[in-house]
């Protein structure tokens, strides 16, 4: 006999076995409600309850909608900027899709130059160093902002990790006051909300 809360305050043996007890588990039934799904799936046409609850929200479509609306209003400066980031192109439609879709870290470069315009006001001796320990991959990714910029010529690095490290350096240093501002609307830019 099962017996519910508002029925008795007091622990009552119940008609359910060990294994089904494991099926009480909030884990347990979800897992039980998807495979029920999948098994619908498979079952009929493949049109069951899991596909209908991965529909988008409103929301999104809102939020994709008003990042069109900004990614049209900016400078052909800061979309290039923004799509070096994430390394896309700076059409409107394939940078809107790409800023929807990427992680967090697509603005880590940024945050890479930012270390480096630290370390040129705090210890200019060490800025070489700093900027070379960032390590080959970072150094690409500032590179390429730089390069959108114009602050250095070429697209690629030196093939040296110490020469690339101080080339960036050096061109962080150079950066206009117009130039970090455009990064700054980069990087506003990549935010998805």
């Amino acid at each position: 006999m099962t017996t519910t809360p508002y029925e008795t305050d007091s622990h009552q043996a119940s008609d359910f076995s060990p294994s089904d007890e494991d099926l009480l588990s909030p884990d347990a039934a979800i897992d039980a409600e998807l495979s029920s799904d999948l098994e619908a799936d498979d079952a009929g046409t493949g049109a069951g309850k899991a596909k209908a609850s991965a529909k988008p929200s409103r929301g999104l479509y809102r939020r994709v909608a008003s990042k069109t609306i900004e990614v049209q209003e900016a400078s052909p400066t800061v979309r290039s900027l923004a799509a070096a980031q994430l390394g896309s192109s700076d059409e409107v439609i394939e940078l809107v899709t790409s800023i929807m879709v990427a992680g967090r870290a697509s603005t880590s470069p940024l945050g890479d130059i930012e270390t480096i315009q630290h370390a040129i006001k705090n210890d200019p001796w060490s800025v070489g160093i700093t900027a070379t320990a960032l390590g080959r991959t970072r150094l690409k990714s500032i590179w390429s902002l730089l390069h959108a910029l114009g602050a250095v010529g070429t697209p690629t690095p030196p093939a040296s990790d110490v020469k690339a490290g101080i080339a960036v350096a050096k061109a962080v240093n150079d950066l206009s006051g117009d130039n970090r501002l455009e990064l700054i609307a980069s990087a506003e830019l990549l935010k998805r909300s």
